[in-house]
């Protein structure tokens, strides 16, 4: 038996406990979860904005891959075996085969391709014919991809090298 007057603060009393109960349970965690949104949308946008930035570089990547995927199809036509097409390579880039040493480093699948791998050694090289000789490997019609490669300068005479690479010949797998 409650009084007018205690009847309308009690209702006002509950009124206010629910809207606090209200704003703790779903306003304030709905405020919560849209900041955090917003900033995942803001993170993805700066994402999106590297991407399209990066584009003309993926794209330029992509044209060099399917050029090279050609070169390493139309490889697989070829009779020679791949230790004899990378000698010969080499000796028309201008090594001569008392200088060049070719060792097999055995084979890998890739996803796509299989690898074989040779170690090369080529001794007394300048610094010019070493750099073509990289050049001529990596960009040349030969599918090879050059892995690493070590110039040592002669101990004898400075100005000559000696050339360690390692050298994948890509082919198709079957």
């Amino acid at each position: 038996m409650l009084r007018d007057r205690e009847k309308r603060v009690l209702a006002i009393g509950g009124a206010v406990a629910a809207f606090l109960l209200l704003m703790t349970f779903l306003v304030f965690p709905g405020v919560s979860r849209i900041k955090s949104q917003a900033r995942a949308v803001a993170a993805a946008e700066a994402d999106l904005a590297e991407v399209r930035k990066a584009r003309p570089e993926i794209e330029r990547i992509q044209k060099e891959t399917a050029a090279k995927t050609g070169i390493v199809r139309s490889a697989a036509n070829v009779k020679e075996s791949p230790i004899s097409r990378v000698t010969s390579a080499l000796q028309e880039a201008g090594i001569p085969p008392a200088a060049l040493n070719i060792k097999s480093g055995g084979g890998r699948d890739g996803e796509s391709f299989r690898e074989e791998t040779f170690d090369v050694r080529i001794e007394n090289l300048t610094y010019l014919e070493a750099v073509n000789t990289l050049q001529r490997l990596s960009a040349g019609t030969l599918p090879v991809a050059v892995r690493s490669a070590s110039l040592k300068s002669r101990y004898d005479d400075p100005r000559y090298l000696d050339v360690t690479l390692r050298v994948g010949f890509l082919t198709p797998k079957p």
